[in-house]
């Protein structure tokens, strides 16, 4: 099906190389944005609303 699709291309692992990369990307990403480090920056944040004005370093 591919070679079908791809035929009239002379870089024929070009595509998927991309495909490769985009996911490896979107999945280190991912990671490092839920990765549990973050969850102290996160705790912050969420307080960040409900906190009175000067609490937390939000001005």
């Amino acid at each position: 099906m591919y070679k079908q699709f791809y035929q009239g291309m002379t870089l024929e692992e070009l595509p998927l190389f991309a495909l490769v990369l985009f996911i490896a990307v979107f999945l280190g990403v991912c990671a490092w944005v839920f990765g549990a480090r973050r969850s102290q920056d996160f705790d912050g944040l969420s307080r960040m609303p409900l906190s009175e004005r000067g609490e937390g370093g939000h001005e």
